[in-house]
């Protein structure tokens, strides 16, 4: 349930921008006006966007991944290649988590050039999409110890049960 509400949101953001940008071209070249004010939407939603569908890739484990060699290691190795992967993704997203809200705070006194919005807009989904996937990752490892299958397997069969009617 909460998959398909996150994949609506991508849908819904990845249309505000098609639509947005398709208005801004034919406005600026059929109408010979221009939208000043698009660029920053643009720029805003696409920032949300790429935050948001990260998360999302995160939690239906769609991320990159190679389970050739994980496949071929005893049971103990898989754990641990799966435990230390998901402490390196954990690095990052503590990264994202802690730069994200220092970046929010520097520039929350700032506002854009053209919609007078503040900045800080754009720079909150950095901290909040890292607090997100570390919340996941808690939750897939937690989700792979309980099925007491192999980590990969346990990590997408919880995924799949979620999704499931």
């Amino acid at each position: 349930m909460l998959d398909r509400l996150f994949e609506a949101v991508a849908a819904l953001l990845l249309s505000a921008i098609t639509l947005l940008a398709l208005t801004a071209v034919v406005a600026r070249y059929v109408l010979n006006a221009s939208l000043s004010w698009s660029a920053e939407v643009l720029i805003g939603l696409l920032v949300y966007v790429t935050f948001f569908c990260g998360y999302l890739a995160l939690r239906q484990g769609a991320h990159l991944r190679i389970d050739v060699i994980a496949a071929r290691l005893p049971g103990r190795a898989q754990w641990g290649l799966f435990f230390v992967n998901q402490a390196l993704i954990g690095v990052v997203c503590v990264v994202m988590l802690i730069w994200g809200i220092e970046q929010t705070l520097t520039f929350a006194h700032r506002s854009t050039l053209m919609l007078g919005a503040p900045q800080w807009l754009f720079y909150c989904a950095v901290p909040i999409a890292g607090a997100g996937m570390l919340l996941e990752l808690i939750r897939q490892c937690i989700a792979a110890v309980r099925a007491k299958v192999p980590p990969y397997d346990a990590v997408h069969q919880a995924a799949l049960e979620e999704t499931s009617p």
